[in-house]
């Protein structure tokens, strides 16, 4: 299915929800369930806590749903809410405004992915390896930005409302990523190579 499609899909499932469809509310949970899920154990290694998150966000989305606001894009609006409960959550007691003091794990911590599929040759295993240590090298905010760009595909626009900052923070953001990045690898040009994939 083509993303339009797709997108098309989830803004009906949307506002079928918004109308009180329940069963269209379960297939937005089922479609973005392992997304939101994903995303947010790149704050915390606490998996209870991210489901705990995620079911009050459902729930409260549920009570909500008759005032809850049209959106051209559901995932991003869904990553975003999970972000500002996460950020609540974590830093009840300890946070104070600075992203570097929530946990923004490494990119590939724990990625079934690096195991599967066109990994098992050495040399691109290798190459992996390589581009889980130069993204370890990165701020919070810089692996945030380069997780949403490459393995959420949201666009510019869509980082800026994740993340709250303006559009030209995020352009900022993603060159110097790009620039540690490059520096940091052995082999700028097979490197990038895996960026759209994860």
């Amino acid at each position: 299915m083509s993303a339009v499609n797709l997108l098309g899909e989830d803004l009906h499932l949307w506002n079928e929800y918004r109308g009180g469809n329940a069963d269209a509310f379960g297939a937005l949970i089922r479609v973005h369930y392992s997304d939101l899920f994903h995303y947010g154990t790149r704050f915390t290694r606490d998996a209870e806590l991210v489901k705990d998150c995620l079911q009050d966000l459902f729930l409260e989305l549920w009570i909500n749903r008759e005032t809850i606001s049209e959106t051209s894009f559901v995932k991003y609006y869904l990553l975003k809410a999970l972000r500002r409960k996460l950020t609540r959550r974590i830093g009840r007691s300890r946070y104070t405004g600075s992203w570097e003091e929530l946990r923004f794990e490494s990119l590939f911590a724990g990625s079934q992915v690096m195991e599967t599929g066109i990994m098992r040759e050495e040399g691109l295993a290798e190459l992996a390896k390589k581009m889980r240590h130069a993204l370890a090298g990165l701020s919070k905010r810089q692996q945030e930005v380069i997780y949403l760009r490459y393995y959420m595909d949201a666009d510019i626009e869509e980082i800026a409302e994740i993340m709250t900052v303006n559009r030209q923070s995020v352009y900022n953001l993603l060159h110097e990523s790009l620039k540690k990045l490059k520096k940091l690898s052995a082999r700028p040009s097979r490197f990038f190579l895996f960026l759209p994939f994860f």
